[in-house]
């Protein structure tokens, strides 16, 4: 009998004859799940990062704005207005409109592929500003939408001259400055990315500043190092980011680089990389080590200083045949720095869900990828949280933490808020997630239950959705609508109940609550994470024109990460002559347990399918051992 294990371990063949097997080139598909150092895992939950913006619309933006103190204050735009987080509330506080812009609306975004840009970019006097503009900001009354936040409102920066909210700025010399689509703080000026000048779109266009210094030309565009470049090409740019001593950018057909020139007057050197495919999506660009992913209708992009790559091999045509082509450039990528994953939130084709619904994830250090049920709009990471004591920590400050079976927190990091890296993402409602954070989505608690035939929940704001699958626990008085209780349903028999429709404050669900007792208080609502995995078709022997034979299979999972359930199929049925099987570890002594099922069935190839759904813990699969042998000549 040969041995093929899917482990972390080692590649290659032991001594002992096993043949070791890279979990990142054995599955074929995971959905909710990623492989983070070589394990399989279920992916963890999302945390509400703060309550819901006020104006309750698409997050457009989430951005650290670093001072020139060196403190960090983080910022997020929505639809229409900025806002800061407050680190002693934790509440985003809406900034307000001042000086030139006092009368000033809102940025009135209503297309969803139009987000913000900013840069934290310091006054001539070193005080603090952050500039943002947008393809989609609504112009003020002078025709801008470019636009700072001074600490204290938001305000107009291209305002210039004596009592103008930004006195040391001066336009071009060909047109007025209008807006942009990136803005970036690069070779000591400011640089505005397809700009608009005097009503016409620069679409190869980079407009940059004169040098920053203290008698403020870095806020002067018609000055001696100023100037605007045009890419040799008629390719529109689509993405913009600092790499090294280049802005690389992301065009439709190509790449190209501005190198730091030693020339004070002509600071930039265009250089174009050769490229295999384009960028589409204009904010899918994610960055880390010194390399750029980018999203194109026919591949995935990964381009340094030097060339430019395809990098999605494993999945060559899931850009054209899995995102809704429509609605392409809503496309956001960001970077998980816990779980070295870039991310890219988008609307997945034939859903029409109108806006984003699922995250492509893609392991950079291992090469793995996945898939997210999640709905998300814009990503980003910070540092910036809140700091508690044990003394803050009370149903008060947050009404989860009354018991110790409904917190939505790690218990051993509570408090641990301020410098612990957190990936956050924005959605359609106004609301600000940290993920990886628990096992359960959109966790919320219930004030009260209707005794209806469709029971109505009346929740805290939240963001649920028609077709989610939630379970309810803690409820008092109403005790028979709890569904999950982790303590008595070790092996994950629940039915989850579905969301029939929802609103921000109440949840209506497939339960016919009109003969339960009636509701007293307490209670919490999680949507469940739906985990799956499909191993690639399996025969070691095809080259050989042999069927495979396989005895058994045993699994190395975590003891306290709940079930895991398998399916077996054969030779591409789609009905699984093995459904259902139950992996728990049976021995809790260990972090770690080998539980076995027995196959014994021969196939042209074998295809396993692993589950697991559960709002409160998730599964970790260290090892999978096939035990096979060559059988009979294929048929073929």
């Amino acid at each position: 009998m040969e041995i093929f294990e899917i482990t972390g371990y080692k590649t290659g063949i032991a001594r002992d004859g096993v043949t070791f097997l890279e979990p990142s080139d054995s599955f074929q598909n995971i959905v909710d799940g990623y492989i983070f150092r070589q394990v399989l895992q279920s992916r963890q939950g999302v945390a509400l990062f703060a309550p819901r913006l006020a104006n309750a619309s698409r997050i457009t933006g989430i951005f650290e704005h670093i001072k020139p103190n060196g403190t960090i204050d983080l910022l997020a735009t929505d639809a229409n207005f900025l806002y800061v987080f407050n680190t002693t509330t934790g509440v985003f506080d809406q900034i307000s409109f001042g000086g030139s812009m006092a009368a000033y609306g809102g940025f009135n975004i209503s297309n969803n592929e139009d987000y913000i840009s900013g840069v934290s970019y310091p006054f001539a006097d070193n005080t603090e500003r952050f500039v943002f503009t947008g393809r989609g900001i609504a112009a003020n009354a002078a025709g801008s939408s470019i636009f700072f936040y001074d600490g204290t409102d938001v305000k107009d920066f291209t305002d210039g001259g004596v009592g103008g909210d930004n006195q040391d700025f001066v336009q071009f010399a060909s047109g007025d400055l209008q807006r942009a689509t990136h803005v970036l703080f690069f070779n000591e000026r400011i640089n505005f990315i397809l700009p608009e000048i005097a009503s016409d779109k620069k679409s190869q266009g980079i407009i940059f500043s004169g040098i920053r210094d203290s008698s403020g030309t870095g806020d002067d565009f018609n000055t001696s190092g100023s100037g605007l470049i045009q890419l040799d090409t008629y390719e529109e740019i689509k993405g913009a980011s600092i790499l090294g001593n280049y802005i690389a950018l992301n065009l439709t057909s190509s790449n190209w680089v501005l190198e730091k020139s030693s020339d004070v007057f002509n600071p930039y050197l265009p250089r174009r990389i050769p490229s295999v495919i384009g960028t589409d999506a204009t904010f899918s660009f994610a960055q880390w080590d010194s390399k750029i992913k980018s999203i194109g209708r026919t591949g995935i992009l990964t381009m340094d200083t030097r060339e430019s790559l395809r990098s999605d091999n494993k999945i060559p045509r899931f850009t054209r045949d899995d995102i809704n082509q429509v609605n392409f450039d809503t496309t956001f990528g960001g970077f998980d720095r816990e779980t070295s994953q870039f991310l890219w939130t988008y609307e997945e084709s034939g859903t029409g869900f109108g806006t984003q619904d699922r995250i492509l994830a893609n392991n950079y250090e291992e090469g793995s990828w996945s898939i997210y049920k999640f709905r998300g709009t814009v990503i980003n990471g910070t540092q910036v949280g809140i700091d508690l004591s044990w003394d803050d920590i009370d149903e008060n400050e947050n009404p989860s933490w009354a018991q110790w079976d409904t917190t939505e927190d790690i218990w051993d990091k509570i408090g641990l808020g301020e410098s612990v890296e957190k990936t956050l993402i924005g959605d359609d409602e106004g609301f600000i997630y940290q993920l990886n954070r628990d096992w359960d989505d959109y966790f919320t608690n219930i004030t009260a239950v209707s005794q209806a035939a469709q029971a109505v929940l009346t929740v805290d704001a939240s963001a649920f959705k028609a077709g989610d699958q939630v379970v309810v626990q803690n409820v008092e008085g109403m005790t028979e609508i709890n569904n999950y209780d982790p303590s008595t349903d070790p092996v994950g028999v629940t039915v989850p109940y579905t969301v029939v429709s929802a609103t921000n404050t109440s949840v209506t669900l497939n339960v016919d609550s009109q003969t339960y007792t009636a509701y007293t208080q307490g209670g919490t609502l999680s949507k469940i994470i739906n985990f799956e995995a499909t191993l690639n078709e399996f025969n070691p022997y095809r080259e050989r024109g042999m069927r495979c034979y396989i005895s058994m299979v045993e699994f190395l999972v975590n003891t306290n990460g709940g079930f895991l359930y398998i399916d077996v199929y054969m030779d591409g049925e789609t009905t699984p002559f093995k459904k259902d099987v139950l992996i728990k570890p049976t021995n809790t002594l260990k972090d770690k347990g080998w539980v076995s099922m027995a196959v014994n069935q021969e196939a042209d190839f074998f295809t396993f399918v692993y589950r697991q759904s559960s709002p409160a813990v998730g599964v970790k699969i260290t090892s999978t051992r096939i035990h096979a042998l060559p059988g009979s000549l294929t048929s073929g």
